[in-house]
């Protein structure tokens, strides 16, 4: 167990790096539609939706026994009877394909931070982009932990120096005016996206040994980590963008400076590698964990369909981004309230006690349901 034991930083660092590429980097351009305070209000909801949620998949993990990914956690909680095997690889199949959507997203949105740095074609880019990701998930938990942990402290690095540059480059007023109902919506299901770390979160367990204590600690530090990121990154890209683009740091930092689109590029790819060792990391292991083949062939099969599917001219970042952050809020929306109640029922009391009773169950589902709506609605 030791090569894969975490420090609580470490397993907070790998829920950070979940969310910090893909939601982060389009929320500027959605919080834009809306106005600040807008913007500033859905994110603190979202932020405080988020953390229950994740804090329930912690509860049922644990109790799962803290080894176990979040497909057989299902299984164990929801997935009864002679359908049981079935059932539990429909689910899988369907959460591989949501998974590979997200990950098709980050090469894709760093494809193209690649290209515009170094002129190469984008399909090299791709390459390029998906051999380093890819290459760390093979080692396992212990180096995305400590991956994460270092690529985390980069980006706070990053973000710090140019927040600091854009107090002195600004150069559009805030928007304080409120944005229509599908722009609400929109930014609220990419909000909701951006704190999304579901698949991590058993991770974190089997890292921190199942430790209630110490897993709750490393949910709340992830989850703040992108609160801190998103609150900073809006309002700066907001007020120093020459533009505000779908990938918020291309605009952000042509409005700064040169030096600043160089950092920024650079930023915007360190963000996007931690989702993908992230969100490949679990896949991988539910993989391994569902289908028992060896550790390489699972490490195959969760990296090279996202890479595939960003050559088939799909989409591109923000197109994959909803749809893949829609499918998310349906299935967490649909199992992870019965599946916790499930919990609650076999396995006695809740780590969380008595603080997430039927009417949080009830507000939860109606926050993922919305989730779903907003990462559909036109924009």
């Amino acid at each position: 167990m030791e090569k894969n034991k975490l420090s609580v930083w470490q397993s907070a660092c790998i829920i950070t790096g979940y969310g910090v590429g893909g939601g982060i980097m389009a929320m500027p351009y959605l919080a834009e539609k809306n106005g600040i305070l807008m913007a500033m209000a859905i994110l603190v909801l979202s932020f405080l939706t988020n953390l229950v949620i994740h804090l329930m998949i912690a509860d049922i993990s644990i109790k799962s026994g803290g080894k176990s990914q979040i497909v057989e956690v299902f299984s164990k909680y929801l997935f009864t009877g002679k359908y049981k095997k079935p059932i539990t690889l429909f689910f899988f199949v369907v959460m591989a394909l949501v998974m590979f959507t997200n990950l098709a997203a980050y090469i894709s949105g760093a494809a193209e931070i690649i290209t515009d740095l170094i002129g190469v074609p984008e399909i090299v880019s791709k390459l390029i982009f998906y051999a380093a990701a890819a290459s760390v998930v093979l080692f396992g938990l212990k180096a995305v932990g400590v991956s994460e942990t270092v690529a985390v402290s980069v980006i706070f690095g990053v973000i710090g120096v140019l927040g600091v540059c854009s107090l002195f480059n600004i150069s559009n007023p805030l928007n304080f005016s409120i944005g229509q109902p599908n722009h609400i919506l929109a930014f609220f299901g990419m909000a909701m996206l951006a704190f999304s770390a579901f698949f991590s979160v058993p991770q974190a367990v089997k890292g921190l040994e199942a430790d209630a204590k110490k897993v709750k600690k490393a949910v709340f530090l992830g989850l703040m980590n992108n609160l801190v990121l998103m609150v900073v990154i809006t309002i700066c890209a907001l007020l120093s963008s020459t533009e505000v683009t779908e990938v918020a740091m291309i605009g952000w930092s042509k409005g700064i400076g040169a030096w600043a689109q160089i950092a920024g590029s650079l930023f915007t790819i360190l963000a996007m590698i931690t989702s993908y060792w992230a969100i490949s990391l679990a896949l991988a292991d539910i993989t391994e964990e569902q289908i028992k083949k060896d550790k390489r062939i699972c490490w195959i099969i969760a990296t090279l369909p996202s890479l595939l599917m960003t050559f088939l001219n799909l989409g591109g970042f923000m197109e994959f981004m909803r749809i893949g952050g829609g499918l998310i809020g349906i299935l967490i929306a649909i199992l992870v309230i019965p599946a916790y109640r499930k919990s609650l029922k076999d396995e006695g009391d809740s780590t969380l006690g008595n603080k997430c009773g039927t009417f949080v169950q009830i507000l939860i589902i109606i926050a993922q349901l919305l989730m779903a709506v907003g990462n559909v609605v036109p924009v």
